[in-house]
């Protein structure tokens, strides 16, 4: 739609995916992939009226669908520079801990060198702008 996925987005009448999804990471998936001790088993849910189509043969994707249809009945979670595009909407339930895994992982790239030092903290600017001391 704005061209930062490598593809086409169409829009159809009726939904593509619907419903619930189990995901497996793949090791493409950014702050999971490396992780070790083989795919983790994520859970959510999708609901979208559009498809991706004509995408590039080299794209990677962070996700094996399980259950659900993703992007292609196959795959979801198109990796592409810095950005990480799904149509699963993500629980964080049980162990799977993918929360935690992400917050890990933006908190690393914040503070390489040439990372996102330079980006303030959202929750601090949001605890700074709406909490005021007593």
């Amino acid at each position: 739609m704005v061209g930062a996925i490598p593809g086409d987005a169409t829009m159809h009448d009726k939904p593509i995916g619907r419903g619930y999804v189990t995901l497996a990471t793949t090791p493409d998936a950014p702050w999971l992939g490396s992780q070790g001790a083989g795919p983790h088993e994520l859970r959510g849910h999708e609901f979208h009226y559009s498809s991706l189509d004509n995408l590039a043969p080299d794209v990677r994707f962070a996700y094996r669908v399980k259950r659900g249809h993703g992007v292609d009945g196959q795959h979801d979670g198109i990796v592409h520079r810095n950005v990480l595009a799904s149509y699963a909407h993500l629980r964080s339930v049980g162990e799977d801990g993918w929360a935690g895994h992400f917050v890990d992982f933006v908190r690393s790239r914040r503070a390489a060198p040439g990372g996102l030092s330079s980006v303030q903290n959202p929750l601090e600017l949001q605890h700074d702008q709406y909490h005021r001391p007593e």
